[in-house]
């Protein structure tokens, strides 16, 4: 019996150094892919200068026009690092999970012999200290690095939008004016 409960304990112990190993890289994935597009974004802005609008009050340009439309393919590559995103920091709250399910698997063992539950507790505690360890460090690295990087760029697009909708409404209405005179 106290065989199958070091195995479990062990096993957990393996599981969440594992899973957290690869919570690091799907952070790390995330930061570096937000990081990427903003650089991507800076270069197409300075590239493109703003498109030519062709109006009846002459030519315009309108810099903040231009990139929505081209931005398209940004939005839906950010979209893809946010969704792989959620899944890694979903991550986060199964680490202390496990370490109890460790806990609970290894008490469970020797409930019938008290002097072995001592041995055991000691053992499977260890699976809820690495569990919640991995949860607080991650946790942290998540609310300090990743998360403000994907919320940063989130409200950029949100930002964009509000702004090119007000643009081409403005458009719009300076359009439908000189219709209305001519």
């Amino acid at each position: 019996m106290e065989n199958l409960a070091v195995f479990i304990g062990s096993s957990i112990n393996w599981i969440i150094s594992a899973l957290a190993l690869i919570t690091i890289v799907g952070f790390a994935y995330t930061v570096y892919g937000v990081s990427a597009l903003e650089k991507k974004i800076e270069e197409d802005r300075k590239k493109s200068g703003g498109r030519k609008e062709y109006t009846q009050g002459g030519i315009k340009r309108e810099a903040d026009v231009y990139t929505w439309e081209d931005n398209l393919n940004n939005i839906e590559a950010f979209n893809k690092v946010q969704l792989k995103y959620s899944i890694f920091e979903q991550f986060v709250p199964i680490f202390p999970l496990l370490g109890i399910l460790g806990t609970v698997a290894g008490i469970i063992e020797h409930l019938d012999n008290l002097k072995e539950m001592k041995v055991a507790l000691a053992l499977s505690m260890s699976t809820t200290f690495y569990g919640l360890i991995a949860a607080i460090l991650l946790k942290i690295i998540d609310a300090v690095f990743v998360s403000k990087s994907v919320n940063k760029m989130a409200l950029f697009f949100d930002t964009y939008e509000q702004n090119y909708q007000m643009v081409k409404d403005k458009h719009n209405q300076e359009a439908e004016k000189l219709d209305n005179r001519g």
